[in-house]
């Protein structure tokens, strides 16, 4: 075992689990995204026998080609895994890896709860995830660097972008790399009226405060997936990207109020801080909260 090697073990590196701080240059930890963890890792060369995935767990290979090693049917089989290459482990599957060279990748692990709510009608419990190496997957890599380019930013978006796009990706991986015999169900004649408007209403009640993809869904009785694509349908535009809308609608009314600091105007409009409230309001108007204000 190289020196690189000692002092690591099975518990400390696992699929679906998080990483030792020592490995993590990014992390989504913080932003308390509803059934996801997104890690941006540099591992040293590592051999792991015996992994047990307590999540479902994606990674994607970043920068130079590297070889990797995977046991299967009792024997290591050698794979090269190349930047933008996924590597899919489902839930509960258990497996030995090894490598020789320090590694850089993309890990994003999914609660099993968060994939049977987000399509909770549309597939049955039996369903399962199947085990891929060395994917050439589109689609998942450009949710992994969308999720990396939100966490970079700070979330501007809140946390419904981050839960929008882990539906996403479970529908995705349902459709083509699970059990599912059938193609899921597509809905093309949006939310019933009463529907739309009380999801409209609670968003406008609870603007200022953290509002999740999950509630939404419940309150409607549907799953993730099948909310957002009716909802989408509805107003034309995501649900995350409509409470943001609305969050800087609810800013532009608030700062007629010139009794009330910038700072207030932007919790009460239900973003984080003053600085992601200003960079995301110049964004949406041209121009700052501040001079919005003297207009």
């Amino acid at each position: 075992m190289s020196p690189q090697q000692q002092g690591i073990n099975n518990q400390q590196i696992k699929p679906g689990g998080e990483h030792p701080s020592e490995f993590v240059l990014l992390s989504s930890g913080m932003v308390t995204w509803n059934g996801i963890l997104l890690e941006h890792l540099k591992l040293p060369p590592l051999d792991i026998s015996d992994i047990h995935a307590v999540r479902h767990h994606l990674t994607l290979q970043l920068k130079m080609p590297k070889k990797v090693e995977l046991k299967a049917n009792g024997k290591f089989n050698s794979q090269r895994l190349l930047p933008g290459n996924v590597c899919i482990t489902p839930f509960q599957h258990f497996h030995a890896v090894r490598w020789q060279d320090e590694m850089e990748v993309l890990s994003l692990t999914l609660e099993p709860k968060f994939v049977a709510q987000a399509v909770q009608e549309l597939v049955p419990d039996r369903v399962e995830l199947m085990m891929h190496r060395g994917q050439n997957d589109p689609l998942i890599r450009e949710i992994l660097l969308a999720l990396k380019t939100e966490l970079e930013a700070g979330c501007p978006s809140g946390r419904l972008y981050g839960e929008a796009m882990g539906t996403a990706l479970a529908v995705h991986l349902l459709k083509c790399y699970s059990t599912l015999k059938s193609p899921l169900a597509v809905y093309k004649e949006g939310l019933p009226q009463h529907k739309l408007n009380q999801v409209l209403e609670y968003i406008q009640c609870y603007l200022d405060q953290d509002i999740k993809l999950v509630d939404l869904a419940e309150l409607v009785g549907m799953s993730q997936y099948h909310f957002c694509r009716l909802f989408k349908q509805s107003m034309g535009v995501a649900p995350h990207q409509f409470v943001l809308q609305q969050r800087i609608e609810r800013a532009k009314e608030l700062l007629q109020q010139k009794e009330l600091a910038i700072a207030d105007v932007a919790l009460l409009s239900g973003f984080k801080n003053q600085s992601h409230f200003t960079t995301l309001f110049r964004k949406f108007t041209a121009v700052t909260p501040r001079v919005f204000r003297n207009l």
